[in-house]
C-alpha cells in the first residue's frame, strides 16, 4: 500500500494538486496523508504566542477535516489521514515522510498568493531542493487530469543511475501502462564514450517499458526547448533525477522557470538522487 503526503494551504492549487493525485493512483489502494503546517514566529510574550498556536491549529484541524470528508465524498475507496504542524513546510514534510513512511509527495506550484508568472512557488522549490528521502510531483495550476500515456525523462546520460532511482520512474509509467519517452538536450554533436555507456544502462534497465530515446537542437533558451519537446510527443508528465549539478539544478539557475510558468501545464516529478 503506498503512503501519499499532500501539504496543503487550502488554496485552489492545492485542491487542484490533491485531485490529480486521487485520479493519478486511482486504482491503487492508497492511505494519503493531507497535511497543513503553519508556522508561528516566537513572540515575547509566551502565553499569547501559545494561545495563538492552539486557535491555528484548531482552526487547522477543523480545515483538515473538512477537506477529508469533501474527498471522502467521492473518492471512498482511498484510507485518509490528517495532521498539523508549526515547523516550516520543508521541515514539516520531512518529518512526516520519515514518521509515515511516504512514497511520494504532491502538492501544488503555489499557493494561496502564488503570482501567475512563477511555475514553482517558494513553499515549493524549499521542499523538492531538501527532499532525500522520496519523489516529489509538483502539479500546476493549470494542470487537468488526464491518463498519462506518455512520460518525458530528462538525463545528460553523465552518470550511472541506480536501481532506486529508477525504480520511481519504472513505478509511475507501470501504474497507467505509460510510455517512457527518454530525452537528452545535445550541447555537443555526438554523445562522449562515457554517455552513450550510460545511456545503454538506462535503456538496458528500462527494457520492460514501452520507451524511446530522443536527442533534442539546443536553442538560446531552454524554455523552449522542453515546450516543443512536450508538444511534440504530447508528454503528460515530466521527471528528472534531482543530483548536484543535473539539469535540474541548473534550471534553478536560469529564468526557465520563471518562463515555463506561462506554458508549463503538466506536472513535474523529481526523484532525489
Amino acid at each position: 500500500m503506498k503512503h501519499i503526503l499532500i501539504p496543503t494551504d487550502f488554496s485552489d492549487n492545492a485542491w487542484a494538486a490533491t485531485v490529480y493525485a486521487l485520479k493519478l493512483f486511482a486504482d491503487e489502494k492508497c492511505v494519503f496523508h493531507l497535511l497543513h503546517s503553519a508556522p508561528i514566529k516566537s513572540s515575547k510574550i509566551s502565553s499569547f504566542s501559545n494561545k495563538l498556536s492552539r486557535v491555528i491549529q484548531e482552526n487547522a484541524v477543523k480545515d483538515l477535516k473538512h477537506l477529508q470528508e469533501r474527498i471522502e465524498k467521492n473518492y471512498p475507496n482511498h484510507s485518509f489521514k490528517i495532521s498539523t504542524s508549526t515547523r516550516d513546510i520543508e521541515q514539516a514534510v520531512d518529518i512526516a515522510i520519515e514518521k509515515h513512511n511516504i512514497d511520494m509527495v504532491v502538492m501544488g506550484t503555489k499557493g494561496a498568493t502564488g503570482a501567475k508568472e512563477i511555475f514553482l512557488g517558494s513553499n515549493t522549490v524549499e521542499v523538492i531542493s531538501k527532499l532525500s528521502k522520496c519523489p516529489a510531483l509538483a502539479i500546476p495550476n493549470k494542470a487537468e487530469y488526464k491518463k498519462p500515456k506518455n512520460i518525458g525523462f530528462s538525463s545528460g546520460f553523465k552518470r550511472l543511475y541506480s536501481d532506486t532511482e529508477l525504480d520511481k520512474i519504472k513505478d509511475l509509467a507501470n501504474l497507467n501502462d505509460s510510455k517512457l519517452h527518454i530525452f537528452h538536450i545535445q550541447t555537443k554533436e555526438n554523445l562522449t564514450v562515457s554517455q552513450k555507456e550510460n545511456l545503454d544502462a538506462l535503456q538496458a534497465y528500462l527494457d520492460d517499458l514501452d520507451n524511446n530515446y530522443i536527442e533534442i537542437p539546443q536553442y538560446t533558451n531552454k524554455t523552449s526547448e522542453i515546450i516543443d519537446f512536450i508538444n511534440d510527443e504530447d508528454i503528460d508528465i515530466l521527471t528528472m533525477i534531482k543530483y548536484k549539478h543535473s539539469f535540474f539544478e541548473n534550471l534553478f539557475r536560469e529564468p526557465v522557470i520563471l518562463n515555463l510558468g506561462h506554458k508549463l501545464t503538466i506536472p513535474f516529478m523529481v526523484i532525489p538522487a
